[in-house]
């Protein structure tokens, strides 16, 4: 600890700012490690402090340093939010796995800035404030001491100040929950926040490979639409990440789930957890996030649809592409135009990405369907392929114009799930949508029968139609659509969750 306190004196003096932030993490580790949690809190929150005020001169840094930089840091916010869970102070966690949730997307797309929001790091309460300058100077022996007399002053504190909510979270909309589940080692943490109540969590204990274990295969049966095992696995989900929390949404009323999923949970949809007898997407809109700090409550979308519809049936693209053709797409896009005439089409040859690019400004919904593959590791492998073989990569997405755009669609996406995949790669989509000034997208998580997408996208605008009606709940009323359709003897059964749970909703769909 005294090797670590030296080195932090040094590097002050020489601004070495990413070293810095290191150094106050490594200093949280070994006083973690030492049951010393309160004053290991403190460490960590001031070396989030330091390193999210870096996050905006990342491009400053050589690329190693970038690399290294980044590594480590969403671990840091992992261990600062467990620690703070098991001191009972959820409102700091759920701010810091706010942060969490950027970090992995820089960590993946190497280019987010955060926001406002995110740039003050935690705030520190004011008994950490009192003894935060004096880090330096503290010496090994008076750790225990200086430890319990910081647990007796933050115990002392009024619940006003320990559970303080930052002012953008209390514009969450009614009748709308946060929810914020945390993948542990050891065990699941689950936020639950709301309009009027402070934030509560809910623990299941569960091993992180077994919670994981049951993710895979619930993917598997919603992937497999012959599969009769789906109730039971999505049931087994059901169990753990929402019945521990069925009273808490009660309680708030909620009619709409604000979700922003952790790890692999990124790769399964929430709507199509069952309860025994209903889908969750009967009892909720299911609205994704990337990070709550990074949602505008207030943006309304446009009364006047303007819509541009791309579609790539991949004549000839079986050995051009190496992917099957998808010959429902041009009916797909000519549906759309039927329903809303003032849509702009470009097919096959004509879906270039120069043109789209030019074409989607000032188009309230943006719609492609066509190939779109994401994987994780480089965001450089996932992209768009267009009509004349050309791909965007989900690096460039955010270099488009969408600022006056409500929704991007994609609606032959596949992910893949395996290996060491965090899910940032579908969020990093979502992220670079917004970046680039849409407000919301909805991608699939597997790629669904040409039969399946055009039923759901049919019905789906024919919600959008009938006016007043926002993208979450017209998302919500197709799916129901095809889970209530009749199915007779012979005909395919769209009731099955490969059909319809597929497709989520990222950012502000309200």
């Amino acid at each position: 600890l005294e090797y670590y306190q030296q080195a932090l004196a040094i590097i002050k003096q020489v601004g070495d700012r990413s070293t810095e932030g290191k150094t106050l993490n490594n200093i949280g580790y070994t006083l973690n490690a030492q049951s010393q949690a309160e004053i290991a809190i403190l460490f960590f929150k001031e070396s989030v402090k330091v390193r999210e005020s870096i996050r905006n001169d990342l491009k400053k840094l050589s690329r190693e340093e970038q690399q290294s930089f980044t590594k480590t840091v969403a671990d840091t916010y992992r261990t600062l939010a467990d620690l703070l869970l098991k001191q009972g102070r959820v409102t700091e966690a759920l701010q810091v796995l706010d942060l969490l949730k950027i970090q992995e997307l820089e960590d993946y797309l190497k280019n987010v800035k955060g926001s406002d929001r995110t740039a003050k790091g935690v705030e520190l309460l004011e008994p950490e404030k009192a003894i935060s300058g004096q880090l330096l100077a503290i010496s090994y022996e008076k750790i225990p001491e200086l430890n319990r007399d910081l647990a007796n002053k933050i115990q002392q504190l009024p619940k006003s100040e320990i559970n303080k909510v930052p002012d953008y979270l209390q514009k969450l909309p009614q009748g709308a929950v946060l929810i914020y589940p945390l993948i542990l080692d050891d065990r699941l943490e689950i936020i639950v926040f709301s309009a009027n109540t402070l934030p509560v969590n809910r623990t299941v204990a569960i091993k992180k490979a077994e919670f994981e274990k049951l993710i895979a295969d619930y993917r598997a049966d919603l992937r497999d639409y012959t599969s009769i095992d789906v109730k039971d696995s999505s049931k087994k989900l059901y169990d753990i990440l929402i019945k521990p929390i069925e009273a808490d949404l009660k309680l708030a009323k909620a009619t709409t789930i604000l979700y922003a999923p952790d790890g692999k949970l990124r790769y399964i949809p929430l709507a199509a957890l069952y309860d025994g007898k209903q889908w969750l997407v009967e009892k909720y809109r299911v609205n994704n996030l990337i990070a709550y700090s990074l949602f505008d409550p207030d943006s309304k979308p446009q009364a006047n649809l303007r819509i541009f519809a791309g579609a790539f049936g991949g004549k000839g693209g079986e050995t051009r592409f190496r992917f099957s053709g998808l010959p429902a797409t041009i009916s797909e896009v000519d549906r759309i135009a039927a329903i809303f005439t003032n849509t702009t089409k470009l097919i096959e040859g004509e879906f270039t990405a120069t043109a789209t690019k030019s074409k989607v400004v000032g188009q309230a919904i943006v719609h492609f369907a066509t190939h779109a593959q994401f994987k994780s590791g480089s965001p450089l492998d996932s992209y768009v392929l267009f009509g004349d073989g050309s791909k965007v990569t989900l690096a460039e997405i955010n270099e488009w114009n969408l600022k006056d755009t409500d929704l991007v669609i994609l609606s032959a996406c596949e992910t893949g799930l395996g290996g060491s995949g965090n899910g940032a790669e579908i969020l990093g989509f979502g992220y670079q949508v917004q970046r680039a000034g849409a407000k919301a997208s909805i991608a699939s998580l597997w790629t669904v029968s040409d039969g399946g997408t055009q039923l759901l996208m049919e019905s789906f605008y024919g919600n959008l139609q009938k006016g007043n009606v926002s993208m979450s709940t017209s998302l919500r009323e197709a799916q129901l659509t095809m889970i209530r359709r009749p199915v007779k003897q012979g005909e395919i059964n769209y009731n099955h969750p490969y059909y319809w749970s597929a497709f989520v909703l990222i950012g502000n769909g309200l």
